[in-house]
């Protein structure tokens, strides 16, 4: 009888221990901090490219379709003496650009980048511009 009165004493102990313990931990212990995970920072991306096709000069067309190629585009607009003509940047975008009588036509073109979300990551929403085809040479139009 005393050796179970000495277990079970043994026991309870025992038992206050470990819960004072627990509760020691979780009531008196100091908080560990938590460390916010460092942000890696955003790849970086490669810049698109606008390409205009060379264009027809001089010519006698009230008219003239300019081609152009913008990767990942929102807007294209072209802007000459004749006047301002915007469209969406299709992949490639055509754009019938009126021409004026008896004019030379500098032809400047923009284009919209789409502006894309990527997790934490934004990309694009930035402004091409170019007064010269893909080849280099300048986008004038002369009409006759």
């Amino acid at each position: 009888m005393i050796q179970m009165r000495s277990t079970v004493l043994a026991v309870i102990v025992i038992v206050v221990l470990v819960v004072g313990l627990i509760f020691y931990e979780t009531a008196v212990a100091p908080d560990k901090e938590i460390e916010t995970p460092t942000p890696y920072p955003c790849p970086q991306a490669t810049p698109e490219l606008l390409a205009v096709e060379p264009v027809t000069s001089p010519t006698n067309a009230d008219s003239q379709v300019i081609t152009v190629r913008l990767g990942s585009g929102e807007t294209i607009t072209i802007t000459a003496e004749s006047g301002e003509v915007n469209a969406p940047a299709a992949f490639p975008a055509e754009i019938d650009l009126p021409l004026s009588p008896d004019t030379v036509h500098h032809l400047t073109v923009t284009g919209k980048v789409r502006e894309i979300q990527q997790g934490d990551c934004t990309y694009g929403g930035y402004t091409l511009s170019t007064t010269t085809d893909k080849n280099g040479d300048p986008l004038i139009i002369e009409t006759r």
